[in-house]
């Protein structure tokens, strides 16, 4: 006897199982990041096999024996396909699949990770944005959801709302001039301040709606960079990928 449930959700990851299935890591709406078998989907005329791909969106009917699940049907509402045509595409969307992973867990509500993985990819498909502003867009929004936000509103030292030019990496927001002096920190200038504020703010939808000169670009990914780093502690596997490149 076997639970029947229908979830909505991506395709993160898809690896070859025994001859003929594949255990797949889907992000769902429903029930946060699952894993499936999906049996005989590597048989030809399997009608899972196109949906047993990763980058695919849809949805999935599920029947859940004991601690297994097995993907029975889905219905593909998307597919992302076209991220397999150029090598930065490739690299850039396993890293973007391989952090979904690592920040969400079955059963919670990974809703906003879903929402903005989906929206990396139509954003990456349009061509409209170079990839590494994608990249550190899309990994200050991934630690804002998982509650690991930056901090722009007020010193994170005095609580101060004035004179906001440092950032301070360890606590993960600005200092004002007062209490950079005791704390190890850099200066930002205005525009990345509001930028970041932007950003942190802002709808989901409009997280890929500007771009920025190429000095401000600069800032903004030394400091974001360092502070995922700094906040995560963590070597993802894909990452090395992006830095052949």
């Amino acid at each position: 006897m076997s639970d029947i449930l229908k979830v909505n959700g991506i395709v993160l990851a898809a690896y070859p199982l025994g001859e003929n299935d594949k255990s797949l890591t889907v992000l769902t709406r429903e029930r946060g990041r699952i894993q499936l078998i999906s049996r005989g989907c590597r048989k030809t005329g399997s009608p899972l096999f196109a949906a047993s791909n990763e980058y695919v969106c849809g949805e999935f009917v599920i029947a859940e024996k004991r601690t297994v699940k097995y993907l029975n049907s889905a219905e593909i509402r998307q597919s992302f396909a076209n991220l397999r045509d150029s090598f930065d595409d490739i690299c850039y969307s396993a890293y973007f699949c391989e952090l979904a992973a690592w920040f969400t867990m079955e059963g919670q509500d990974e809703r906003n990770i879903l929402n903005l993985l989906y929206l990396t990819f139509v954003t990456m498909g349009k061509k409209i944005l170079p990839l590494p502003l994608i990249r550190r867009i899309y990994e200050f929004k991934i630690l804002q959801f998982h509650g690991m936000g930056i901090q722009t509103a007020f010193c994170v030292h005095c609580g101060k709302t004035e004179d906001l030019n440092s950032f301070s990496f360890e606590e993960g927001g600005v200092l004002c001039d007062d209490c950079k002096k005791t704390a190890d920190n850099r200066e930002i200038g205005t525009t990345l301040l509001n930028l970041l504020r932007f950003l942190g703010s802002c709808r989901l939808n409009d997280v890929y709606s500007f771009t920025v000169s190429q000095d401000l670009f600069v800032e903004f990914d030394w400091v974001v960079n360092r502070f995922f780093k700094t906040q995560t502690g963590h070597r993802f596997r894909s990452e090395q990928m992006l830095e052949m490149m």
